[in-house]
């Protein structure tokens, strides 16, 4: 079981605001049914907050459940609820945070990335001299739920990477998908459904064209440790829309939307590290699926490991963007303070 606990100081213009939250609770299971068949479950408790009665509640979620047929290291069939291999975070770290390397996930998850698929998956690992390896996945897309997706359309991953050096990974993915009357279902990004355009004309339950690209650069090498993760998502209308819809819209041409991330972070004895990050997302002005925005966050942090199984992060954060678009600019500061465990 995987946990955490997260203390918060934020300051904006000239209001102050503090919290002490719970986070999530992550129950981890893997289990090794055969010599080549294994199980892998995530199921979580999370605590959601009840805007309409000033409150929270907790919620159950199973996060991942799949099971793995693996012939060889060239090939393994996987089938189940995954995270989608899109980038490097998404595909390494769960939902404990014990292995964060920051506090927060990076701000695509709030928007672009698809963090989960229901579906089939082929997969090759540490192929060659290069460990070159690859994932296939088709699944529900991010118009679906974890029950059912009631259409024929399959989202489809395509995802390759190489390990030229120990503790060094280098991957590109490709992601498509057809979002039916611009609906964000539980496999798209963990906020997603409240960044649905309202524009003149209210929210447009038209069909969209998703595409996803990711590039993801990680090295861990003596005292530093360097992730990069950027992100380009093209978004257009599908040809399933009604032609005089189209036209009446003027046709627009596909939007390009980008995320950057940057991490560093070095070794100060064996307990101890210091990192920076910056956290970058960028969406134009005439997306039908997200409100624009062009947000930056910037922040330094010191880290802890009282064990393998407990560790503490401090994190200083700013937040700034650009005026005039849908989302307004962050101007803001806050501290952070989070002490993440591991039972067993």
């Amino acid at each position: 079981m995987f946990g955490h606990f997260t203390a918060n100081v934020e300051l904006e213009n000239d209001e102050q605001f503090s919290e002490l939250s719970m986070g999530e609770h992550d129950f981890f299971v893997q289990s090794k049914v055969t010599p080549r068949i294994s199980f892998l479950s995530e199921t979580i408790v999370a605590p959601v907050s009840d805007d309409h009665h000033g409150g929270a509640d907790f919620r159950v979620s199973i996060e991942r459940a799949r099971l793995k047929y693996q012939y060889s290291e060239w090939l393994s069939v996987i089938v189940g609820k995954m995270h989608t291999p899109v980038n490097y975070w998404n595909d390494v770290y769960h939902h404990g945070r014990l292995f964060f390397p920051t506090i927060d996930r990076p701000r695509a998850f709030g928007s672009h990335v698809p963090i989960h698929t229901l579906g089939l998956r082929l997969q090759g690992q540490n192929i060659g001299k290069l460990k070159f390896g690859y994932d296939l996945v088709i699944g529900n897309g991010m118009s679906a739920n974890d029950i059912s997706d009631n259409n024929f359309q399959k989202s489809v991953t395509a995802a390759v990477h190489i390990k030229p050096e120990k503790q060094t990974r280098i991957s590109i993915s490709a992601y498509r998908d057809v979002l039916f009357e611009n609906k964000g279902g539980s496999h798209s990004g963990h906020a997603s459904s409240g960044h649905l355009t309202m524009g003149e004309e209210g929210w447009l339950p038209v069909d969209l064209d998703y595409e996803l690209y990711c590039f993801s650069l990680y090295r861990n090498k003596g005292k530093w440790e360097i992730l990069t993760e950027f992100t380009l998502n093209r978004t257009k209308l599908a040809s399933s829309n009604d032609a005089e819809l189209i036209a009446s819209l003027g046709n627009p041409d596909a939007t390009a939307n980008t995320t950057t991330y940057l991490y560093a972070g070095r070794k100060l004895g064996n307990r101890n590290s210091l990192y920076v990050l910056g956290d970058r997302i960028r969406t134009q002005t005439q997306d039908f699926h997200m409100k624009s925005n062009d947000l930056l966050k910037v922040g330094i942090g010191w880290q802890h490991e009282f064990s393998a199984l407990v560790k503490t992060q401090i994190q200083a954060e700013r937040y700034t963007g650009r005026d005039g678009f849908e989302i307004p600019a962050d101007d803001k500061w806050e501290l952070k303070v989070r002490l993440a465990y591991c039972l067993y």
